[in-house]
């Protein structure tokens, strides 16, 4: 199911007449490599993917999304990688760290542009024949246990973490544009997240 060309979906009172129902398809691979034992532990996995849609219109008069044709699905991300490790230092002490890569999510972007009654209007390309830019950040945690041989009672550990080390600014969109000073269209990327440290305490009894 997707939405049809222009749709808008916030506050819709009749949702169902800006969708459509289609088909989708995916194929791929996946690989993980794993080590368990060790002071060092962790793995890697990989995915190789695709996925596509086909969303033809509700009647012969309606050519759909692309005209029928497949496309990329909106979760469509060729590579998908991910490293994850551990290490114990010492019994009260032990570090992690994960590392994430990920192709960028299906987009569609402006082909062109237009004026109408004086105002500038984007002319979009067929639905997700972009992409954002690729998507990854690191992640690294130490965790410090004050009583590691406890095995009665209350048991608590502190865990300090850094998420996105690097401080990647990741695409989660794009917006585009007309810049109020030149005139000239222009790209604005949307990131979310930077680096982000905390501080958790866990416990159990």
């Amino acid at each position: 199911m997707d939405y049809i060309d222009g749709a808008e979906l916030v506050a819709h009172k009749a949702i169902e007449r800006v969708l459509l129902n289609g088909k989708a398809r995916s194929f791929g691979l996946e690989l993980m490599a794993k080590k368990n034992t060790g002071r060092l532990t962790g793995w890697l996995s990989y995915t190789l993917s695709k996925a596509e849609q086909q969303t033809p219109g509700r009647n012969a008069n309606e050519p759909g999304i692309n005209n029928g044709k497949w496309y990329r699905a909106n979760y469509d991300k060729l590579h998908n990688l991910s490293v994850t490790a551990a290490y114990q230092l010492h019994a009260k002490w032990s570090l992690g760290g994960t590392f994430t890569f990920q192709s960028g999510k299906a987009a569609t972007f402006p082909t062109g542009k237009y004026e109408y009654q004086g105002i500038t209007v984007a002319n979009y390309g067929t639905r997700n024949a972009n992409s954002l830019a690729a998507y990854h950040h690191l992640d690294l945690s130490a965790t410090y246990t004050p009583n590691p041989n406890k095995r009665k009672g209350w048991q608590g550990e502190w865990v300090f973490s850094l998420y996105n080390v690097y401080n990647r600014k990741n695409a989660a969109a794009y917006n585009f544009g007309q810049n109020a000073t030149s005139g000239l269209s222009e790209a604005k990327k949307l990131s979310i997240f930077g680096i982000i440290p905390g501080v958790t305490y866990n416990f159990k009894f």
